[in-house]
């Protein structure tokens, strides 16, 4: 039997340990030396695909506009609130913690929708006047008459008819600007709407007001 020395012996252990590596390296390599393909469980496709969901929706979701309204009356907590643009008034009634025992919903119009700078009042019982035909005087949280006097900022097409020199024409002209630019800060504004000049507000005198 041969024996070797102490440098062949090194050597024929280097080339045995090439021999193993090369092996090991032969079956754990896919052909053609490509990486495998990642393994993904099926939990974390569906969180991979929630998130990816997400980032899409996001881009999808548009900011919404608030609105800021004041309301008062016969409800919980009166103050000045935030709400999204498009609320209606029983939305405000709800954020300021709903109404008080005397409120009276039968004068005011709770699916009216609010615009920005809104005054709401919620009528209580007591405010009800018993020479009002019965229907309600409030629209929108804000009353429609007061003291003999219509409120353009409220009142509907058949009072605003009411007014000499408004027909239907004229009357309608009204809400649509109303409903296009907000709330009339002053009686004098109705000169901005198409039809009414400076004799039609004359002849309005004392019989009309803004709220």
């Amino acid at each position: 039997m041969f024996k070797l020395t102490p440098k062949e012996q090194k050597l024929v252990l280097l080339l045995v340990c090439l021999l193993v590596l090369g092996i090991v390296l032969r079956f754990a390599l896919p052909a053609g030396g490509r990486a495998s393909p990642e393994i993904i469980l099926h939990g974390e496709m569906e969180s991979n695909a929630e998130h990816g969901n997400d980032g899409d929706n996001g881009n999808d979701v548009e900011e919404k506009k608030l609105i800021i309204i004041h309301i008062t009356g016969a409800v919980q907590e009166p103050g000045v609130y935030i709400l999204e643009e498009g609320a209606r008034v029983y939305e405000a009634v709800e954020k300021a913690g709903g109404q008080s025992d005397d409120a009276d919903f039968e004068m005011i119009n709770l699916a009216e929708p609010l615009y920005d700078g809104q005054p709401v009042y919620v009528p209580r019982k007591s405010d009800r006047d018993p020479s009002q035909i019965s229907g309600g005087i409030y629209r929108g949280g804000l009353q429609q008459v007061k003291d003999g006097k219509i409120n353009i900022n409220s009142a509907d097409k058949s009072q605003l008819e009411t007014l000499p020199g408004i027909g239907a024409v004229k009357a309608q002209s009204i809400i649509d600007y109303r409903e296009k630019n907000g709330p009339f800060k002053s009686v004098d504004d109705l000169l901005k709407v198409n039809g009414i000049g400076g004799k039609t507000l004359e002849s309005l005198g004392d019989l009309i007001m803004v709220y």
